[in-house]
């Protein structure tokens, strides 16, 4: 067995963020003006291994980019934060792609250019790199539109080689929430969707019935719940922490980062109630800033800040 040198492989999209914050909704023929903006890291895969490298773990990111502008930036930030990207692929005949948020605390709308991330196929992915981590993590799955068909393919070759997944889908922008995904499911430890996300997949109006239904295809479900924190069901049981109230900037990243910090915890040994109580105060900390990475930028600053919340 290869010696385990990653906590953390996660596999994924790269694009900028061009956030735009207090902002009316765009109308046509008319200039309207910002409160603030600020370029940063975007994707929900990249801000999930960037926080999470930014609180401790060891991780290492695959996927493609352009050989342009954006794309150095988002490998310039994801370097900083830790995270190894000696696996991302640059292709000088793709863009990278960019992200519009426009910010309006406590909701979002998001316009997104995909580029490069569509190309990214199951032909790509290093198998002996993936052997060194101990966890495979996939966000943006209906996004990753080059890879989503074989994320079943992906995870099960992963499991085979001892590590644990996880997936986060992110949003259907075609609303069809996908047989692919299902497939994907019973080769997935951990399910990260957010409470919206789940009543589309399960196909419900009602969470109770969209855990039901959803628990019985992954090994564990933590669904992320906003304000109202976030809850667990494994094992047959259910576990709830109700979050950190914190005064909101933007809430770009929020889920992502609870990944991470759920993540964290859970490649520790800790027990659900802790890996939920984790992502709930990596949640409730990505929010105090402008873009998902903006909070952790400083390790010794991420730290206090984490144990301000968790005590």
């Amino acid at each position: 067995m290869p010696e385990k040198q990653l906590d953390v492989v996660v596999v994924g999209e790269l694009n900028i963020d061009l956030v735009l914050w207090n902002v009316p909704m765009p109308e046509y023929e008319k200039e309207q003006l910002a409160a603030d903006m600020r370029f940063a890291m975007g994707s929900s895969s990249a801000i999930t291994a960037h926080n999470l490298s930014m609180i401790g773990s060891k991780v290492g990111f695959i996927g493609k980019a352009g050989e342009d502008t954006f794309g150095d930036f988002m490998i310039r930030g994801l370097e900083r934060g830790g995270v190894d990207t000696s696996r991302i692929i640059r292709d000088r005949s793709l863009k990278t792609g960019a992200t519009i948020v426009l910010a309006n605390p406590p909701k979002k709308a998001l316009l997104t250019y995909m580029g490069a991330m569509a190309n990214l196929t199951l032909d790509d992915m290093d198998w002996e790199y993936i052997a060194r981590a101990r966890h495979l993590h996939l966000g943006c799955f209906f996004l990753q539109t080059g890879i989503r068909k074989d994320v079943a393919k992906l995870f099960a070759r992963a499991k085979a080689m001892g590590l644990t997944t996880s997936l986060d889908t992110n949003w259907d922008p075609e609303d069809k929430w996908g047989e692919d995904l299902l497939q994907t499911l019973p080769y997935t430890d951990i399910f990260l969707p957010n409470d919206d996300e789940a009543l589309r997949i399960a196909r419900t109006a009602h969470l109770e019935q969209a855990i039901a239904a959803l628990q019985k295809q992954v090994r564990v479900l933590a669904i992320k719940l906003g304000k109202a924190g976030g809850m667990v069901r494994a094992n047959g049981r259910t576990y709830t922490h109700p979050g950190f109230p914190v005064e909101v900037v933007e809430t770009t990243g929020a889920g992502d980062s609870f990944n991470a910090g759920f993540l964290q915890r859970f490649l520790q040994g800790a027990d659900w109630s802790e890996c939920l109580r984790r992502g709930n105060a990596c949640g409730a900390l990505a929010v105090t800033a402008l873009g998902g990475t903006g909070a952790f930028t400083d390790r010794e600053s991420v730290q206090k800040r984490l144990n301000a919340f968790l005590g």
